[in-house]
C-alpha cells in the first residue's frame, strides 16, 4: 500500500520558516551538493499535498515547485495555477483525498507542509511516516512544525541518519493507540 509521508526539514527547536516565511536559513546546508536523499525520495513519490501558504511560497520561487508529480493544494480560496505543473485545489475531507490519491497512483504520497497541513493528517491518523530533518539552527521564532494538534501523538523511532552538515534524519512512524484499534 502506498504510504503517506510527512518529509520536512525544522530547526533545532522545532520551526520550519522564520515568521516571514522565510526558509533562507536552510541556504547554508544546501550548498555543498548534499541532498538528504530527496532524489531518491522523490523517486518513489506520486503525488505531492501542500498548504496554500506553501504552494504561494513556491510561486514566489519557482525552484521549489514540483514538478513531475501531481499536485494538490489544499484550500478553499482562488489560487492562480503553477506554470508548468499539474496542480489540482482541493477542499474536502482529507481522508476523501487520500482515497482519491491512492486510486490515481501506485506511489508514495508526500505531504509537503507546512505545519497546520501535516498536523491535520496527523490528528485524522493518515500520516504512515514522518521523516523529520532536524537542522542545526536555533531560529528562536518562527512558523513550528507542529501546529494545532488536537491530542498528543505518540511515534515510534525507525531510523536516524546523521548527515556531515549536522543535520540529523529522524524517520517515525506514528503509534495507533488502542483506542484507535478497537
Amino acid at each position: 500500500m502506498r504510504k503517506v509521508i510527512a518529509y520536512i526539514a525544522t530547526s533545532l527547536d522545532g520551526f520550519i520558516a522564520r515568521p516571514d516565511d522565510d526558509v533562507s536559513w536552510l541556504d547554508p546546508f544546501n550548498a555543498g551538493g548534499e541532498d538528504y536523499g530527496f532524489a531518491d525520495f522523490m523517486k518513489t513519490v506520486g503525488t505531492a499535498v501542500m498548504g496554500a501558504r506553501t504552494y504561494e511560497q513556491s510561486l514566489a520561487h519557482p525552484e521549489r515547485l514540483l514538478s513531475g508529480v501531481k499536485n494538490y493544494v489544499l484550500t478553499s480560496r482562488f489560487l492562480p495555477p503553477a506554470p508548468g505543473s499539474e496542480v489540482v485545489f482541493w477542499h474536502g475531507p482529507l481522508t476523501g483525498l487520500v482515497r482519491k490519491i491512492r486510486a490515481e497512483s501506485k506511489k508514495d504520497i508526500y505531504i509537503v507542509g507546512g505545519g497546520r497541513v501535516i498536523s491535520r493528517f496527523l490528528d485524522e491518523g493518515l500520516i504512515d511516516e514522518i521523516w523529520q530533518f532536524v537542522v542545526p539552527v536555533l531560529l528562536k521564532e518562527g512558523i513550528p512544525l507542529y501546529t494545532g494538534l488536537r491530542e498528543e501523538v505518540s511515534l515510534q523511532l525507525v531510523e536516524t541518519t546523521p548527515y556531515s552538515t549536522g543535520i540529523v534524519k529522524l524517520r517515525y512512524q506514528p503509534v495507533k493507540s488502542t483506542r484507535e484499534r478497537s
